[in-house]
């Protein structure tokens, strides 16, 4: 059987979804002995994998939405699909699969089911849909982390038996960097302050960036130096005036936008706090890439970022705006927390491997092969 992979959320300044498709499924195929096809959208960046692996573009780009999905509903199965292993993303799954399909889904998280009002409605009815018809195909489902294998067992009725974990990790390349002249030219480039916290992600409301900002400027009352640095893009249903409103602090509030993947590393290391107090993620890559610079971490004690961020990370509860203030002060006022922080947070990120986690897919993918 050959593989086939469904890369079509895969775009440039990839984040989440798009980071799991590069990172795992690219390292999969590039190690495979079997032969790959990977469908990308038409303006998706060149997918890294070997040479052997054939990369096949859809007609539609990334902004023509409607386009891509029926491309991917009803055409990606019939077409490329036959003998074939299929790897997607959550219900990101083609209708009409052929009988000689074996689908392995790689689900992320459960959002929708659990933080529904923080998407469109017609999305959360259209991916409820397809996780339906996923429910029906998959032979073995593959969770990124155990609490999402949970999610799975408790929110679609999966048996557990079916469930695998495959980790997500740190890219490879991701650590502390050492050179003041790189770090210096960081600042110039994106006009950063001396002393700042981090955050980094999505504007979508399960980011959670509103109670940050508001417990920033909690913190700013008491009388803490520094300036909360944002980076990332516009997510759906986040209004930035009105997320503002209210706060005292504006000018030590700053909105650098998307930070390509070479100034990461840099970013993460000048900060002097990562604050990630996310609603709900399946796992939360963002947290180990700041651990792996050695990036003191506050994140939240809900969904899978406990399991993830381990003894490495101050943990609050994300609705609680006075929390997260009290979390913030407790790592930028005690510098002995804070070193604790950054050496059990680099200890932790090394738990986590690309390399291992592509090496486990293969195996998972061989034994439902097998199966057949």
């Amino acid at each position: 059987m050959k593989i086939v992979v469904n890369a079509l959320q895969y775009k440039r300044n990839s984040t989440g979804i798009g980071v799991v498709v590069r990172e795992l499924f690219g390292r999969y195929v590039s190690c495979s002995r079997r032969r790959s096809q990977v469908v990308l959208a038409a303006d998706s960046p060149e997918f890294p994998a070997g040479a052997d692996t054939e990369q096949i573009r859809a007609p539609w780009r990334h902004g023509q939405g409607l386009g891509r999905m029926y491309f991917q509903s009803f055409q990606l199965g019939r077409r490329y699909c036959r003998e074939a292993v299929l790897l997607t993303t959550d219900s990101k799954t083609p209708f009409f699969l052929p009988g000689s399909c074996v689908l392995v889904p790689v689900v992320t998280d459960l959002a929708v089911y659990r933080l529904k009002g923080t998407y469109q409605a017609t999305r959360v009815v259209w991916w409820r849909l397809q996780y339906q018809y996923v429910k029906r195909r998959a032979e073995r489902y593959i969770a990124i982390s155990e609490f999402t294998k949970r999610e799975l067992v408790e929110l679609l009725g999966v048996p557990a038996e079916k469930i695998e974990v495959v980790p997500c990790a740190s890219p490879a390349w991701m650590g502390p960097v050492r050179s003041g002249d790189v770090l210096s030219a960081l600042r110039r480039k994106y006009r950063l302050p001396e002393r700042y916290i981090l955050f980094v992600g999505n504007f979508n409301p399960r980011k959670n960036l509103e109670r940050l900002l508001r417990a920033f400027d909690l913190a700013k009352g008491q009388g803490i130096p520094h300036h909360l640095v944002i980076a990332g893009e516009q997510g759906w249903k986040f209004d930035k005036a009105r997320a503002l409103e209210g706060v005292g602090c504006r000018e030590a509030i700053h909105f650098i936008g998307y930070v390509p993947d070479e100034d990461m590393a840099a970013l993460y290391t000048a900060a002097e706090l990562f604050a990630f107090p996310s609603l709900y993620e399946g796992f939360g890559i963002p947290v180990l890439e700041a651990q792996a610079c050695g990036t003191p971490v506050l994140t939240s004690r809900n969904s899978a970022l406990p399991e993830v961020g381990g003894e490495g990370a101050e943990y609050v509860d994300p609705y609680d705006v006075e929390g997260i203030c009290r979390g913030l002060l407790h790592v930028l006022e005690d510098p002995g927390v804070a070193e604790a922080l950054r050496e059990k947070g680099q200890q932790n990120a090394r738990r986590y491997s690309w390399a291992a986690s592509a090496e486990r897919l293969g195996e998972i993918i061989e034994k439902a092969v097998q199966g057949r």
